[in-house]
């Protein structure tokens, strides 16, 4: 009779833990899903003295792949690969401000807005050019956020927080520059003829030093002296380097704070909320110009300012 007891314990036992074994590896089995929804995006850094600095939320795109990994009935480790897209757009205003030309056909190097003393430059007093700048700036990363999450209501609104790496793949810049008198700047309807304007289109990867995305000549008349000017300047065509040596205006890593909320309507539906802030300059301070002054030998003063991307990501998840 013991020894029937015995096998009848056992077997109970056995049951037991077969049962919890099939039930731990269902609950710690990965979860693999998608999402995909709108990034808003905008950019931060410090304002110029002197320049009115604007940087304004726009709306882009992400999508990509998650793997979460339970460590616990509430709570795991989730990853992620994402495409998202980053960005601003920033406008400048300054009064009192240059615009250095550089050699263009037959026209010498050129700087506006300043009276060359000898071998020095002096800040026209005598002067008031203004310089308007208006560029929507787009920037594509491969992003891989690592995030640890916890389950504040089961299977239904979960909270989690961790950091990502981004690698930048594309980086572009669409926009304007205008030059030239405040009070023809700041008219209803300026005579065109009487600024310089150019049109960017910017591709900070690919565009090389000195380069034209469009060279057909523009004419203006500042000073009442004609000029010619190039229509479409490059992302390195307004810089003293001579060599970039692939360093690009916008950097290649960008590692990021990141914090959200998912709300699951279903085990495989969920909506989601995600906050990212750069954690790392995301500019290479040698393309970090001052917008208004230059030095007094003419070249340009880099301000070396640390500027991030500040974003919010609204997404729709699947889950399997």
């Amino acid at each position: 009779m013991n020894f029937i007891r015995t096998i009848q314990v056992s077997s109970l036992i056995l049951c037991f833990l077969m049962s919890y074994t099939t039930q731990a590896q269902d609950l710690f089995k990965p979860k693999f899903g998608l999402r995909a929804g709108a990034s808003f995006s905008t950019m931060f850094g410090p304002e110029e003295d002197g320049v009115e600095e604007n940087n304004k939320m726009t709306v882009r795109v992400s999508a990509g792949g998650t793997v979460k990994i339970p460590l616990h009935e509430r709570f795991g480790i989730a990853a992620e690969i994402v495409f998202v897209q980053k960005g601003t757009y920033y406008s400048a205003s300054a009064e009192n401000a240059f615009l250095k030309l550089p050699a263009y056909g037959t026209e010498q190097s050129l700087i506006y807005g300043y009276n060359k003393v000898g071998n020095t430059y002096e800040k026209a007093t005598d002067k008031n050019y203004k310089r308007r700048v208006g560029m929507n700036i787009i920037n594509a990363y491969i992003e891989i956020p690592v995030m640890f999450y916890f389950e504040a209501l089961d299977d239904r609104l979960e909270f989690d927080l961790g950091a990502g790496i981004g690698l930048l793949v594309d980086s572009k810049v669409l926009g304007t520059i205008k030059y030239g008198d405040a009070d023809i700047l700041n008219a209803a309807n300026p005579d065109v003829t009487q600024f310089i304007e150019m049109d960017l289109d910017y591709k900070m990867i690919k565009d090389e030093i000195g380069a034209l995305y469009d060279g057909t000549a523009k004419t203006a008349k500042i000073d009442g002296t004609t000029r010619y000017y190039p229509r479409g300047p490059s992302a390195y065509y307004f810089t003293d380097v001579e060599d970039k040596a692939d360093e690009h205006i916008f950097k290649t890593v960008d590692l990021t704070l990141q914090a959200g909320v998912s709300y699951y309507f279903t085990p495989g539906l969920r909506l989601g909320l995600r906050f990212s802030y750069s954690l790392l300059d995301i500019t290479t301070n040698k393309y970090d110009y001052s917008v208004k002054d230059l030095n007094s030998d003419g070249t340009y003063i880099q301000r070396n300012d640390i500027d991030g991307n500040l974003g919010i990501q609204l997404f729709v998840g699947l889950q399997f």
